[in-house]
Order: structure tokens, then C-alpha cells, then sequence
């Protein structure tokens, strides 16, 4: 199994510093000497692990001393660039203190100071860690985004998901939209391939789907992944085809969780199977449930009349029970692109795309109906008005909404030390926005009292809580965020 790992700014830092130090005679990287953040002395060919690889080739992040510019600057080199340094008359240090490291403040590629402008020659940026302050409703956060895009493909490459994230003890695991994994250590920046049969499995449905003239084939793969912790499961979900009827379907993937390896098989799938139809309609959101799971199921974007006819007939629209025997019956209905979930004790909450707008978050309660076709808090791409405003009696009114459309996706009720005062609060990320919201629900658990927003930036296709707090989004740019809590938080 082969390994690489990123050196980033997470990973580790090496002061630089520009005095007057003996310069140290060097003609490759075996004759340097640093540390990491946990105080591990890296010489000789452990530097083979502790350098990265990105487009343009090997890179190191290091640190500009305070005696040159403000405390905390770091930039990144490559490596031919280290030696160039070193040769001129730097020298390699310990790294910063490690509650520094843990805020990660001020982590980024600035501009440099002239005296060491030279080492900066030919550096990509957008090839690299960056980093920035957002300010909050409750909390001020840095915001950390970090390049992989040489493991996984852009969302406008293809409108694939780039990747979906879980934490899992002290790691985060990417699950790429061709089945590709990767998992980063949050203690020390290590990142591994992991090697699985998944990819294999994606590749082998061999997709094809023309709506309307437009080739959606590039769309279909992976829907989201979650970990199961009482039966030590990682679930995919995924269009899956069935050979024998030459049509496509959303399934579920299992494979017990293995660091080293993942062997994943086919579980589960819906009743409903279409030759062609738009995969960014088919839901495919699981979480744990009851000795089971449940499991949202788009509408598949079919024409309304047809959605109508169907009814309680098809999966479609639906969020299903699924039991630890894999076989599954309708729990809700009414749903038009139910993209996100999350389960905590009894609460179940699910948000949905709406038409033209309409973007709702509903608490999810069984055997009730969400109203679509019939109602939504949106309008057609015509801008016409053909849905019911306030739902009819029979269907459940979200507890809140979003009109415009902010392109809702994952969402998390975040328990956690990194930000306490959101505590319980409901955390939405959305694709249009590029931001993430922070809503409050009242003592009931019936409305919303509150919402606020922190932009991120870049489309965010999901998002999961590490074990030391912070969040961890999946961005589908092929990046991963990591958002903390700054050192200058809200008094």
C-alpha cells in the first residue's frame, strides 16, 4: 500500500529565520534536520514521508521568524527553493508551540519580506494550504482549506461530488465520487490512500444517462457515506445499475471498517429503476436508525404528472427505514431532493432542494407527507407560481426556509468543545451559497429563533464534527476545510 504525506501547515512547521548562522553546507535534503509538531526529529530519508506532493511538484511549509515579519507567517517552498535557503544562510528550528499549531492562526502563502523574496520563485498559490478569519454570530473561526485535488476530482469537472467526509477517531476519511478513499490524521497531518475494491465497483456500472439530449453520465457515482459504530460499518451510497433490466437505481454499499483495507459489496437497493434520469436528484442521504438506517430517495427529477401518478407506488420522494436485514418500507414522503440528514436521540431533521427556491429544513416524523409536488416555497424555472404556498393541512410545513435557494446540502447539531456556544445549534452547509449557517431552534424544538451565516466560499458538499471539535467540510473544489475557533474570539 503506498502512502503519501502532505506537509502542511497542520503537519508541521520548521522556523526560518534569516541572522547571521552559520550557513549549513547541503546538496539534498539528507543533510537537513527538523521537527514536527510532536517533536519528531525528521533527517536523512525520513523526509520522504514529510514531503507532499502537489501539480508542480515537492513543497515544504515553513515559518518566517518574527525578527522579519509579524509572529505566525508561514509560507510554503518547494524544495529546491529549502535548499536554496538553507544554503543562503538559514536554519532549521523547532517548530511553534503547539497550542499556536492548534488554532492554526495566521496559516497561509503571504507575501515575503524582500530579503527572502528570491525563495518564493515559481509557487502556485491555489496548489497550497490556505487560510482566513471568518467572523460569526457567536464565534469568530480561521478557516483552513487544504488542496486535494491530486487525489480527487473538481465538481466542474464532471458535477460529481468531489468527496464526502466521516470522522473517525482521530482521522478523516474522503470518500471521493469515483469510490477513491483517503484518510488524513488530525494529530499529525499524515495522509494515506486507502486501498479498497470501491472504486473498482463504481467503475464497473458502467454509466449512461441522456435526459433530454444532455449526457449525465459524467453525474453518477457516489451519494454520501456514513459510519455505522455499533456494527463497525462504513456505508456508501451510490447509482448503482442493474444489468439485467439496462437501467439505474440508488443502492447501498457495506464493508466492515478496516484502516487498511476496504472491501465493500452491495447491500441494498430501491425498487425504482430508470434507464435515464438526473442522478442530482437522487437523494441517497443514510444515517443510523433503530437498529437500522434510514435513507432519503430524490424524486429523480421526473416529470410532475408522472411524479403524481406514482405516488406511494415508488420510492421516489421518500425517506425509507431499512432494517438490519435490509429490507426497507416508506417512513416519509413528499420529498423532492432530500439532501441532507441527521439523526440525535429522537429528533430527525432532513433538508431538501427546493423548485425555483424553496430550500426547507423539516423535521422528519413518521408516516407524515412533505407536500411535494403539490407544495413547495418555491416557484418553477418558469417563475411561475404552481405550487401551494402554506402547505395544506395534510402536509407537514417545514420549520424553516430558503428563498431564494441557497443550494442546501449536509447538515450536523453540533456537539462539541470547539464552539460553545453553538452548542445543539443546527449547522447547514450549501452548495449555491459557498457558506454554512448556524440556526437555533426554541426550547420547543418547533421553529427557528435564529440564523446566522459564515461564508466559506467554495461549494460545501458535506460536513462532520471532529473528535476534538472542529468541523470538517468537504469542499467540491477538492478541498478540505477545517474550521477552529480563533485565538481572537467573540468576548
Amino acid at each position: 500500500m503506498k502512502s503519501t504525506r502532505l506537509v502542511l501547515a497542520l503537519l508541521f512547521f520548521i522556523s526560518f529565520c534569516s541572522d547571521s548562522s552559520t550557513p549549513i553546507s547541503v546538496s539534498s535534503l539528507d543533510d537537513i534536520t527538523g521537527s514536527t509538531t510532536n517533536k519528531i526529529e525528521i533527517s536523512n530519508s525520513d523526509w520522504d514521508n514529510y514531503i507532499g506532493k502537489s501539480s508542480s511538484g515537492n513543497f515544504v511549509a515553513l515559518r518566517v521568524d518574527r525578527d522579519i515579519v509579524d509572529d505566525g507567517v508561514l509560507i510554503v517552498f518547494t524544495k529546491e527553493n529549502l535548499r536554496k535557503g538553507i544554503r543562503d544562510g538559514g536554519r532549521v528550528m523547532n517548530p511553534l508551540d503547539r497550542n499556536v499549531v492548534d488554532k492554526m492562526s495566521a496559516i497561509g502563502i503571504l507575501p515575503l519580506p524582500e530579503k527572502i523574496l528570491s525563495l518564493q520563485d515559481n509557487i502556485e498559490q491555489d496548489k497550497f494550504t490556505t487560510s482566513f478569519n471568518v467572523q460569526g454570530d457567536f464565534h469568530n473561526s480561521d478557516v483552513t482549506k487544504i488542496d486535494f485535488t491530486n487525489h480527487f476530482t473538481k465538481y466542474t469537472s464532471g458535477l460529481l461530488p468531489s468527496f464526502f467526509v466521516e470522522s473517525i477517531g482521530d482521522e478523516i476519511y474522503m470518500f471521493g465520487g469515483m469510490g477513491n478513499i483517503v484518510k488524513m490524521n488530525l494529530a499529525d497531518g499524515s495522509v494515506q490512500e486507502v486501498e479498497t475494491n470501491l472504486n473498482q465497483i463504481i467503475q464497473d456500472q458502467e454509466y449512461t444517462s441522456v435526459v433530454k439530449g444532455s449526457d449525465y453520465s459524467s453525474r453518477m457515482g457516489l451519494r454520501d457515506s456514513s459510519f455505522d459504530k455499533k456494527n463497525n460499518l462504513i456505508l456508501i451510497t451510490a447509482i448503482k445499475k442493474d444489468f439485467i433490466k439496462n437501467c439505474f437505481t440508488l443502492g447501498v454499499l457495506s464493508a466492515e471498517l478496516n484502516p487498511e483495507n476496504l472491501n465493500f459489496s452491495w447491500v441494498y437497493n430501491i425498487s425504482d429503476c430508470y434507464e435515464n434520469f438526473n442522478s442530482h436528484h437522487a437523494g441517497g442521504r443514510i444515517k443510523s436508525f433503530n437498529d437500522g438506517y434510514l435513507l432519503t430517495v430524490g424524486d429523480f427529477k421526473l416529470p410532475e404528472d408522472f411524479k403524481l401518478e406514482i405516488g406511494e407506488k415508488s420510492d421516489l420522494g421518500k425517506i425509507l427505514f431499512i432494517d438490519e436485514n435490509w429490507n426497507s418500507n416508506i417512513f416519509s414522503s413528499g420529498h423532492r431532493n432530500p439532501q441532507g440528514l441527521i439523526i440525535k436521540g429522537e429528533t430527525i431533521l432532513s433538508t431538501e432542494h427546493g423548485p425555483f427556491g424553496g430550500d426547507e429544513l423539516n423535521t422528519v416524523i413518521e408516516g407524515r407527507n412533505y407536500g411535494w409536488p403539490t407544495s413547495a416555497y418555491g416557484f418553477t424555472y418558469g417563475l411561475e407560481n404552481i405550487y401551494e404556498l402554506d402547505h395544506a393541512e395534510e402536509y407537514e410545513e417545514p420549520i424553516y426556509f430558503f428563498t431564494p435557494s441557497i443550494g442546501i446540502s449536509e447538515l450536523t447539531i453540533y456537539e462539541g468543545k470547539e464552539f460553545p456556544r453553538w452548542d445543539n445549534f443546527i449547522l447547514i452547509t450549501s452548495l449555491k451559497d459557498m457558506t454554512m449557517y448556524t440556526l437555533k431552534l426554541d426550547a420547543e424544538g418547533k421553529s427557528i429563533i435564529h440564523v446566522g451565516e459564515m461564508y466559506i466560499g467554495e461549494r460545501i458538499r458535506d460536513i462532520t464534527i471532529a473528535n476534538d471539535g472542529r468541523l470538517v467540510l468537504a469542499g467540491d473544489l477538492g478541498s478540505l476545510i477545517i474550521v477552529n475557533r480563533t485565538d481572537k474570539d467573540i468576548p
